[in-house]
C-alpha cells in the first residue's frame, strides 16, 4: 500500500488558453494560491483482479471517477510497455476539502494518484513527467486548466505561460504575511460546465486577460484579491449567494474574491474580529513549498 497527500489550489482570476493541439500546451493563466488542506491517495492491489475507485470511503464506478480512471489508464499504458499487467488497482481519495467547488480536488486527485501508483508500479517516472500525466489528465476531462503547474509551484503564484510544469511558466506573488486567509463554500460548481462553453469561454477570457494584465503591473497579494473580485463580477460568474455576499460585506475591512471555479469565497484579512460573524467559515493556511508528501512507508 502506499499513501500519498497533496495541497489544494484556488484560482482567484483566470483566462482559457487550449488552441494548441498536444494537451502539455493547453491550460490557463492567472493566479491563485495552494492551501494547506488537500487530498489523501492511498493505493494497492486489488485482491479480485479489477480496479475499484472510492471517494471518502464510498466506491464509484470507473466512469464516474473518470479524473482518476485517466490517470490510472495513462500509468497502466506506460506500465504495459514494460510488463505484463494481470493484477488490479484499489485506489482511496480522502478529501480535506469539497468537491467541485473550486478547491482544485481533482487536480489534488490525479496528481496523488500518478504519485502513488508510480512508486506501487516501481516506474521510477520523474517529477515532471508525474505533474504532466496529472496536468494531461485535466485538459482531457475538463476538471481544471491550471491548478497542476500552480501546485507544481506552490504558494501564492501567477501563471503568465499555459500549460504543465516545464512548459509553462509561473511567477511568485509578491507576500504580505500580515494578511490571513479564510473560505466559504455555498456549494457545487462543475468546471466542465464552464470551460466547455463557447460563451462563457468569451467571457471568461476578456475578463480573465484584462485582470492578468492589471494584475502584472503589481503583483501584490491585495491587488490579487482586487482582480479576483473584479473578475468574478465582469464575467458574470459570480452567483446570487457571492453578490449577496459582496454587497453585505462591502463596509467591511477584509479583501475577498471568487474561488474559481466555484461557487464561494476566499477572505484575506488581519484581525479576527473582522470576522468573527460570517457563518460556514473555515480559516486557512498557506501550502507554500512541500504540496506533494509522502505519508507512509510502503507494506
Amino acid at each position: 500500500m502506499v499513501k500519498y497527500w497533496v495541497a489544494s489550489h484556488i484560482t482567484g482570476f483566470f483566462s482559457i488558453h487550449d488552441e494548441h493541439i498536444n494537451p502539455l500546451f493547453k491550460g490557463s493563466r492567472g493566479a491563485g494560491f495552494s492551501l494547506s488542506r488537500g487530498v489523501y491517495t492511498e493505493v494497492n492491489f486489488a485482491d479480485d483482479h479489477k480496479h475499484h475507485i472510492f471517494f471518502n470511503g464510498q466506491e464509484h464506478s470507473l466512469e464516474g471517477a473518470r479524473v482518476t480512471n485517466s490517470v490510472l489508464c495513462q500509468v497502466l499504458e506506460i506500465m504495459q510497455k514494460r510488463s505484463q499487467i494481470d493484477f488490479g488497482i484499489t485506489i482511496n481519495h480522502i478529501f480535506e476539502i469539497p468537491m467541485s467547488s473550486g478547491y482544485g480536488s481533482s487536480a489534488s486527485g490525479a496528481l496523488g494518484t500518478a504519485y502513488a501508483l508510480n512508486e506501487l508500479l516501481d516506474l521510477n517516472l520523474r517529477k515532471d513527467e508525474i505533474f504532466g500525466i496529472a496536468h494531461k489528465t485535466e485538459i482531457s476531462e475538463s476538471s481544471g486548466l491550471g491548478d497542476v503547474i500552480a501546485l507544481y509551484a506552490g504558494g501564492w503564484e501567477y501563471r503568465l505561460k499555459e500549460g504543465a510544469p516545464t512548459i509553462g511558466e509561473t511567477a511568485s506573488m509578491i507576500l504580505d504575511d500580515t494578511y490571513k486567509i479564510a473560505t466559504i463554500s455555498f456549494g457545487e460548481l462543475k468546471t466542465s460546465s464552464i470551460i466547455r462553453n463557447k460563451q462563457w469561454k468569451n467571457r471568461v477570457n476578456l475578463a480573465g486577460k484584462e485582470c492578468l494584465s492589471n494584475f502584472i503591473k503589481k503583483p501584490t497579494v491585495e491587488n490579487f484579491a482586487k482582480q479576483s473580485y473584479e473578475f468574478s463580477v465582469n464575467s458574470k460568474l459570480a452567483s446570487r449567494d457571492i453578490i449577496d455576499f459582496y454587497n453585505q460585506t462591502e463596509e467591511e475591512s477584509f479583501l475577498k474574491g471568487q474561488i474559481m471555479l466555484g461557487n464561494g469565497i476566499f477572505i484575506l484579512y488581519k484581525n479576527d474580529l473582522d470576522i468573527k460573524y460570517i457563518k460556514n467559515l473555515k480559516k486557512e493556511k498557506i501550502c507554500k513549498k512541500t504540496v506533494v508528501k509522502k505519508c507512509n512507508k510502503r507494506t
